[in-house]
C-alpha cells in the first residue's frame, strides 16, 4: 500500500506533463468540405447559404478565414466567393446555385470553405467579417 502512495505523485506529474505537452504541439488540419463549380450550361437558381461561424486560421503559413455553415439541401453548390473592403469594413460575398430539376432532400447539409485571398494585413486590421450583410468575429 505505500508502494502506491510513493508512486502516486509520480503519476500525477507524467500525467500533468504529458496532457500540456500534446496541447502545445497539437496541429489543426482544415479542409473544404465543398469547392467552387460554376453552373456552367446547367439550368440552375440560385441557393440560400447560412454561415454558422468564421474563424481566422493559418494555411500554409498563409492567413486564411474558415467559413463554415450548412446549404439548405445536398444539391447547392457553392458558385463564388469574393471579397471587398470599404468604408474600414471587411465583406465577404458567399454565392450558391441548385439545379431546380435535380431532386434532392430538403436537409441541412453541413459545410466548410477556406477562403486565402485574403492579405495578412487585410486581416489583422479588421477583428470581424460582413457575409451577406451579417456581421461575423473571428
Amino acid at each position: 500500500m505505500r508502494f502506491l502512495y510513493s508512486l502516486l505523485p509520480l503519476l500525477i506529474i507524467m500525467t500533468g506533463c504529458a496532457s500540456s505537452s500534446n496541447s502545445n504541439n497539437e496541429k489543426h488540419s482544415f479542409t473544404n468540405l465543398v469547392t467552387v463549380e460554376k453552373p456552367g450550361s446547367t439550368k440552375h437558381n440560385p441557393s440560400k447559404v447560412y454561415v454558422d461561424s468564421v474563424k481566422q486560421i493559418t494555411i500554409d503559413q498563409k492567413p486564411a478565414l474558415l467559413v463554415s455553415g450548412t446549404f439548405p439541401d445536398a444539391c447547392t453548390k457553392l458558385e463564388e466567393v469574393t471579397h471587398r473592403i470599404s468604408d474600414d469594413s471587411l465583406s465577404l460575398n458567399l454565392k450558391a446555385w441548385r439545379n431546380p430539376d435535380e431532386l434532392c432532400a430538403q436537409v441541412l447539409t453541413p459545410f466548410s470553405f477556406i477562403y486565402d485571398s485574403l492579405t495578412k494585413k487585410e486581416l489583422s486590421s479588421h477583428s470581424s467579417v460582413y457575409i451577406n450583410k451579417t456581421a461575423y468575429h473571428y
